[in-house]
């Protein structure tokens, strides 16, 4: 115990003595204080970002490049058509969305929903640039009830084999290479990346062309490794007289096989049924559904170890940056739980395929029964 002289002042005026229960006391309410204080700032930037839409990144524009002819007015018309529907194809990968009235309404009127076009000058030849705002051209998959890429699926790669008279060979000499090609467009053209291997010494240790058309994935698997990739598609070609071909697809994740088979007479012909298969399977694991706004739902989902201001702002900035979330509400800090409600996703299986990349976001629970929770781990 001490005496205390000028410096400890009560409101009285009167010099105090402080004990040690006076120490404690004030050790506590300071404590009681900033707890509050923390609080009230919570709630404050809860209050601020209430309202706030979700901007992630396709709130950027898509860039589409179209070789033209000339500048006219017509051109002009039919380029952002064509521009506006490979837009719609990389963005769902569905050949069917053009058909949806909606779409072709927009369509009808393509000019509209280009943010911006120029022309430029390449090497001697004109190119109309279109500039479409994604955000836009999620709205309209959404109104046309169609489904959007994830920002994270991975390549195809595609194993190619094919039947002649003296054998079987790998499907990597010249008279392959239009078909390569083609078929690198059209997966492109469908928001995929499609990856071909190096047939070299080390592939040939690996998996034979024999294996290949016997549809070995045990020696296949173990080839793809070598290239980090799961997604796999088996081309089996055989040449027939007049330019005709047999031409077999095996799409393959590891864990099933899908199948497609077709006689055809062109280069066309003969790759579509692949990219078809390829895209189907794709879209079944890495497509999401968008709803109109008569049938959406919200989502409420709990991140824990949300602690301080900045696990706040870190969390609700990385929920926002999601791929068509319209808007993210915080509804309520307890302890380390922050509560979210999100707009513009209605399945928890669509969330978690757009969350994906969310390295410090990790999923506790994903049962709508059992309640969507989450656990902040900031890296």
């Amino acid at each position: 115990m001490r005496t205390v002289h000028h410096d400890d002042i009560g409101i009285t005026g009167k010099p105090m003595l402080l004990t040690r229960s006076h120490c404690e006391s004030y050790v506590h309410r300071q404590r009681w204080a900033l707890k509050a204080l923390n609080g009230l700032v919570m709630w404050v930037m809860l209050s601020l970002t209430a309202t706030s839409p979700a901007h992630g990144s396709s709130g950027e524009e898509l860039i589409i490049r179209i070789e033209v002819a000339d500048r006219s007015e017509a051109t002009i018309d039919t380029a952002a058509r064509e521009a506006v529907a490979r837009a719609l194809l990389q963005r769902s990968g569905d050949r069917d969305l053009l058909e949806h009235p909606v779409v072709q309404a927009a369509l009808a009127s393509a000019r509209a929903q280009l943010s911006l076009f120029q022309f430029e000058r390449v090497q001697g030849s004109t190119r109309f640039v279109a500039h479409i705002d994604q955000t836009a051209l999620e709205q309209l998959i959404r109104e046309a009830n169609g489904t959007l890429w994830a920002e994270l699926r991975p390549p195809i790669l595609l194993w190619l084999v094919v039947d002649e008279k003296d054998g079987r060979r790998f499907g990597n000499q010249t008279e392959e290479e239009a078909l390569w090609e083609s078929m690198t467009e059209e997966f492109d053209a469908l928001g995929l990346n499609l990856r071909r291997p190096l047939y070299d010494l080390t592939d040939s240790l690996s998996v034979s062309p024999e294996a290949l058309w016997q549809r070995d994935f045990d020696a296949i698997i173990e080839a793809s490794g070598r290239y980090g990739m799961t997604h796999l598609l088996v081309g089996r070609l055989i040449r027939l007289s007049e330019g005709r071909y047999i031409a077999e697809g095996i799409y393959s994740d590891g864990a099933e096989e899908r199948f497609s088979t077709v006689q055809a007479d062109s280069v066309a012909s003969v790759i579509d049924p692949g990219v078809r298969l390829a895209t189907a399977e794709m879209q079944l694991r890495y497509a999401v559904e968008l709803t109109g706004a008569a049938t959406q739902r919200s989502l409420i989902i709990s991140v824990r170890n949300v602690i301080s201001l900045e696990d706040y702002k870190a969390v609700t900035r990385a929920m926002t940056s999601i791929q068509t979330l319209e808007r993210v509400r915080p509804l309520s800090v307890d302890g380390d739980m922050l509560v979210l409600e999100v707009f513009g996703i209605s399945e928890p299986e669509t969330l978690m395929r757009l969350m994906a990349s969310l390295q410090d976001l990790q999923w506790l629970t994903s049962d709508p029964e059992r309640g969507l929770e989450l656990v902040w781990r900031d890296s």
